[in-house]
């Protein structure tokens, strides 16, 4: 007989297929079951559209399934709150349900409550199935409703030996196509993504989701591009700045930039955000940075490099997650560009230590994720 971890990771799986197009919500999948079978599916496609648990009632629906006495399954406590859409427990107690399973409560003050509403109406209520599973799945979507800012994944490709670049600058390519496109996975996934002057200087990045393999199930999702640039060195013809780019760019500055190149960047309309140097430093500060996009409700932020940024961001203790592509290749040599820049640790124990680590193998390449409990934001 199957199992409520059986049929919520089910409901996981619906979730993900979103992922991307959600935010500032979070990703919600949901099943209807009857006598142990599962008989409609739902998710949340967009934000602003129909919730997962809307979703499957309208798939029931679709399919002439009637709902009363069914059980629903649904990766996330449902809400109770009228916003863009009504609230999901009202649908269900029309739906009939007789019993409602979910995975990890609702930690939006706004939207919380659902499962005591359900309960006070009689219906019977389960929770915390497979909760682990449901709460990685919306990490940034809890993580920003702890602490107002962007959760931050760390990424970058690298020699067996730590190396991003050979002693002459040249870089491409390190890890295989397949790495490449798993990279996208990333981009898909998150609200915006951040390098430093020298690389969009040097690789003319579009920092754009371009592998059709990131949303299998849905449409690309472009992050909101950024690039660090304290003193305008970007040139204005470069790559990133394409009017024809999906989305937004911003360049983050300081002071030190000039009047007259950030007026031409407005020009193009991107947007210039100036903010105040780090201490002992000529970048802008990364932390003051995280909460201004705290504020404007980007809940996620993937650091792609360079290795002057990712060691800004490691320095400050500011990374949540990393996902770390090595190629089996030895590039050796003094002068050539480590993965990680900044000042680094001082003693062993004082290393940022991954936990949760996943090992997975792309081609030659190998793919390390992992956790990073210590960052300061939490």
């Amino acid at each position: 007989m199957p199992t409520h971890e059986y049929f919520m990771q089910r409901a996981i799986e619906l979730a993900e297929r979103a992922r991307g197009n959600t935010s500032p919500n979070p990703l919600v999948g949901a099943v209807i079951v009857r006598d142990d079978i599962i008989v409609a599916e739902g998710w949340h496609k967009q934000a602003g559209e129909a919730h997962a648990e809307v979703d499957a009632i309208h798939d029931a629906g679709q399919k002439q399934i009637p709902t009363e006495g069914a059980t629903l399954y649904v990766s996330l406590e449902p809400c109770s709150h009228h916003g863009k859409t009504p609230p999901c427990t009202d649908a269900i107690l029309d739906a009939g349900f007789t019993h409602v399973v979910y995975a990890t409560s609702d930690t939006n003050s706004q939207a919380g409550g659902g499962a005591a509403k359900l309960k006070a109406a009689g219906i019977q209520v389960t929770g915390n199935v497979c909760k682990d599973a449901a709460l990685k799945t919306n990490r940034f979507f809890f993580h920003y409703h702890q602490t107002t800012t962007p959760y931050v994944i760390a990424k970058f490709a690298s020699s067996l030996d730590g190396r991003t670049a050979t002693r002459t600058g040249n870089s491409q390519w390190i890890t295989s196509q397949s790495s490449r496109q798993r990279g996208h996975v990333a981009r898909q996934a998150v609200d915006a993504i951040v390098i430093g002057a020298q690389t969009a200087i040097d690789d003319q990045p579009q920092l754009t989701v371009r592998s059709p393999g990131a949303y299998a199930h849905t449409q690309a999702a472009h992050p909101i591009r950024l690039v660090l640039d304290s003193k305008g060195r970007v040139p204005l013809d470069n790559a990133i700045f394409d009017a024809y780019l999906p989305s937004q760019t911003i360049v983050v500055t300081t002071d030190a930039m000039p009047a007259q190149h950030a007026h031409k960047l407005k020009t193009l309309n991107i947007e210039v955000l100036t903010l105040p140097y780090a201490n002992h430093s000529e970048q802008p500060d990364i932390a003051m940075l995280l909460k201004v996009l705290g504020e404007r409700q980007i809940q996620s932020l993937l650091v792609e490099g360079g290795q002057t940024v990712l060691g800004s961001f490691f320095d400050a203790r500011l990374v949540n997650e990393v996902w770390a592509f090595i190629a089996p290749m030895i590039i050796g040599g003094t002068n050539a560009v480590p993965s990680i820049g900044g000042l680094g640790i001082d003693e062993l124990k004082d290393a940022p230590k991954l936990n949760n680590v996943s090992v997975e193998t792309l081609n030659n390449d190998l793919l390390i994720k992992g956790t990073i409990a210590s960052c300061s934001q939490e």
